[in-house]
């Protein structure tokens, strides 16, 4: 819900790759969330086949709704912890994920 909410215009495929998950998998999620009313689907003008992805009023209600809630988290999780140690942990992290990255396309490369 929060890449949707922040990108006016986002398609499927789109969001997938913001997510780092497959776009078939993201399908399912999208399909959770519309037949709960939380969000629609519709097709662009140029290609049908391509899914833009908007909130519902419903779904952008119960977004901000859980901000509250996820910052709370965030600040309970992180409380005590230095800010030079949580720079160096999302840096590490950061890394990580560009590593997975480098990795998924090399092992679909080598699969083939």
């Amino acid at each position: 819900m929060y890449y949707i909410y922040i990108n006016e215009s986002i398609t499927q495929r789109e969001l997938a790759d913001k997510m780092s998950i497959k776009e078939p998998s993201v399908v399912r999620l999208l399909q959770k969330l519309e037949s709960e009313g939380l969000l629609h689907r519709s097709s662009t003008n140029e290609d049908k086949r391509i899914k833009k992805l908007e909130l519902s009023d419903r779904g952008v209600q119960l977004y901000l709704d859980l901000l509250p809630v996820a910052e709370k988290f965030k600040n309970d999780t992180i409380a005590n912890i230095p800010e030079d140690d949580l720079q160096t942990f999302k840096n590490v992290l950061n890394t990580m994920v560009e590593n997975t990255s480098k990795e998924k396309h090399y092992w679909n490369n080598e699969i083939k």
